[in-house]
Parts: C-alpha cells; sequence; structure tokens
C-alpha cells in the first residue's frame, strides 16, 4: 500500500465506526419498525424508499468527490447519518419515517463511494485485491460487535436506546474525519475538464466496466433479503430473542471478517473472474440452505456459511472495477457503482414483501438464491472480457 499503517489508522478508524453503526442498526431498525405496528409491506416500502433516494443521489456524490476532498463527503454523510436517526427516535408516524428514510438516502449514502474511492487512492496497483478485503474486513470487524450492542441495549432498554447509541458514534466518527490525510487523488488528465455527464458517458463505453455495473443489481437483490428481512424472519418465525438476532449477525460478521481478506488476497494472484464466481456459487447455495433452517442454531450456522462466502463479492468486485476505471475517474466510478447497488435494493423489498406474504417467509430465501444465479450466469459470459 502506498501509506504507512500509522498514516492510514486514522481512516480505518473511521471504516471501523461506519461498520460499528451499520452493525447496530442491522437487527434493530427492522424491529424497531415492526415494533411501531408496520407490516412486513410497510417496512418494504421504507427500504424502498431509501434505495430510490440512494440510486438519484449516489453517483452524484461519487462524481464530486473526484473534484473536491473526499474527507468532506464522508464528515457530512456521518454528520447526517447521526442526525436523522436521532430523529427517527422522535418522529414515529409513518409519513414522517417516508421522509427521513429519503433524506437520509440522499445525505449519508455519500460516505460509500467516498471511502471505495479513498481506498483506492491509498492503494497501489499490485494490491488493490488485497486492499479492499481489508477495507471490507474493518468494516466487517465493526459489524461483529455492532448486532451484539444494539440488541442488548434494545432489550435491556429500549429500541430507541439503541438507535441513540448509533448517531452517538456516527457523531464520533465524523469528527474523527478531521484527523485523516488527504487522499492523493490521481490526476484526471485528458478528464479534467468534462462535465458529471460526460465523465459517466466514459465508463460506460468500457464494456468491462459496463458489466461491473450490472452485477451489483444482482448482489444487492440478495444482500437486500439478508439484511433487510432476515432479522424479522429469525425474530418471528425462528421464535429468536432480540439479543438472539444481534448474536446471530455477530457470529456471521465474524466468519466475514475472517474469510474476506483471504480471498482479496487470492484473487490478486490467482484471478479476479475465477475466485468471485467460487463465492456466488458457494453463497447462493447457503442462502437456499437458509430457507430450510429451523432451529437458532441452525439458522446461524448457515448464516455463517453464507457470510463467509458472499462478504468478498463486493470487494473483489470493487478491485476489478478499480483496474478498469481510467485514471481520475475513481469516485464517480464508485459512485455510479453504488447507485447500481441501490438500483437492486429498489427492486428487491415488493417482490420480498409479496412473496412473504402470499407463500411463505422461508420463501424469500429461495427467490433470493435464484436472483443470485443471474449473477453467475452473467459472470460466466462476461469470463473473457473480465479477465
Amino acid at each position: 500500500m502506498k501509506r504507512s499503517i500509522r498514516q492510514a489508522l486514522p481512516f480505518y478508524a473511521v471504516v471501523l465506526l461506519w461498520g460499528f453503526g451499520s452493525g447496530v442498526l442491522t437487527p434493530v431498525l427492522p424491529l424497531y419498525a415492526r415494533s411501531l405496528g408496520l407490516s412486513i409491506e410497510e417496512w418494504g416500502y421504507l427500504v424502498t424508499v431509501y434505495a430510490v433516494s440512494t440510486f438519484i443521489f449516489e453517483w452524484m456524490w461519487g462524481a464530486l468527490s473526484d473534484r473536491v476532498d473526499r474527507r468532506a463527503f464522508i464528515a457530512v454523510g456521518l454528520l447526517s447519518g447521526s442526525a436523522l436517526m436521532y430523529l427517527y427516535t422522535l418522529w414515529t408516524s409513518i409519513t414522517a419515517l417516508y421522509a427521513l428514510q429519503f433524506v437520509r438516502g440522499a445525505l449519508f449514502i455519500m460516505v460509500g463511494p467516498a471511502v471505495k474511492a479513498m481506498v483506492s487512492d491509498m492503494s497501489s496497483s499490485g494490491d488493490i485485491g488485497l486492499s479492499m478485503g481489508l477495507y471490507s474486513s474493518v468494516r466487517r470487524l465493526g459489524s461483529v460487535a455492532g448486532p451484539i450492542v444494539g440488541s442488548l441495549i434494545a432489550q435491556a432498554w429500549s429500541y430507541e436506546s439503541a438507535l441513540q447509541v448509533y448517531s452517538l458514534v456516527y457523531l464520533v466518527g465524523a469528527a474523527m474525519t478531521a484527523t485523516v490525510s488527504k487522499a492523493d487523488t490521481l490526476p484526471r488528465g485528458d478528464e479534467g475538464s468534462s462535465s458529471v455527464l460526460g465523465d459517466f458517458r466514459s465508463l460506460i463505453a468500457i464494456r468491462s466496466v459496463a458489466i461491473l455495473f450490472i452485477v451489483p443489481v444482482i448482489v444487492y437483490m440478495g444482500r437486500t433479503v439478508i439484511g433487510s428481512y432476515l432479522p424479522i424472519y429469525a425474530r418471528e418465525v425462528v421464535a429468536m430473542s432480540t439479543v438472539e438476532v444481534g448474536a446471530l449477525f455477530s457470529a456471521a460478521n465474524t466468519a466475514g471478517f475472517l474469510t474476506t481478506p483471504v480471498f482479496g488476497w487470492l484473487s490478486d494472484r490467482y484471478g479476479r473472474v475465477s475466485v468471485v464466481l467460487s463465492c456466488f456459487i458457494l453463497s447462493t447455495a447457503a442462502m437456499f440452505a437458509i430457507s430450510l433452517a429451523s432451529s437458532p442454531m441452525h439458522l446461524t450456522l448457515v448464516l455463517m456459511v453464507f457470510t463467509m462466502c458472499f462478504s468478498p463479492i463486493t470487494p473483489l468486485l470493487l478491485a476489478m472495477l478499480t483496474d478498469a476505471t481510467p485514471r481520475g475517474l475513481l469516485g464517480t466510478s464508485m459512485g455510479i457503482y453504488s447507485t447500481f447497488e441501490n438500483l437492486g435494493i429498489v427492486f428487491a423489498p415488493p417482490i420480498y414483501g409479496l412473496i412473504w406474504s402470499s407463500y411463505a417467509p422461508s420463501a424469500i430465501f429461495v427467490f433470493g438464491a435464484m436472483t443470485q444465479i443471474l449473477g453467475i450466469l452473467l459472470l460466466l459470459a462476461a469470463h473473457k472480457l473480465l479477465r
């Protein structure tokens, strides 16, 4: 990596807090929504509103981060997440929640592309897979502690208290951004005077980049069923307590934390496409197995296997995207990539809500596995182009 460990530590400390907050939210927010009396369909609409907002704005924040100090986007995004999540504990009408979801999506989402682009800025070309794996693992390390801490607070005090802890953590993270060294952003070269839309057209014209923008739609259709619906499934169908739901996700994130950098290292040496394909195939089988889990122990073990295989996919795709992206357009590229992730989230909740209500709760994991098969087929078809 370009930077020394001492220079990189403040940045990764912020990533750790970002992951911790996300971990707190994973079991708490869906269960909090259900405690307010929201149906499965209403919860799905809330997820969709957030995803639509991020779909509209994230690519723009990513493009602007190529032109402005990326640290500003991280700090403002974390501050907005802190303030808006606190408002969730005060304004609980369904109309207010929809409004908060949209505004939170528009502002908080600026963190993602700025952080991912900074990882690329801090890396050398030969270890980008390892760097993305390390970034993902540090974020997931925060997600190991977050679910269990959040669920313990929710059960001991209230869901609102857990959300307030989330707000405090992100406030600290925003303050810590001031200690992060400015990234050595790559020069924009021939793209220096181009417009945001011009940058977008330049990237889409590269076939390998265009394909890598399609894959995350499929990835996030699968991820949404785990992150947005599994907490409710574990609580209401498998009869796990709030703390057990938190422990479920902490155990799964521990598994992902351990395996992600290993897969990143393997991809640097043996090719990213073959490693990503292996992860897709194994995680698809594990997602189908989740639909068969009938006990807390069974669900925990299967989710751990799923997370071990699924977690490396996104950082490896980001590494492939970094390899294929022209210099000076990393923020734009990461923003567009994340926008397509959000497109997957837009599609998924209404479908999952309908399947849950019309067939059976477990059927959503079968459908999720089927969507991941599309990713396998797409990567196989584009194998030579992405090599």
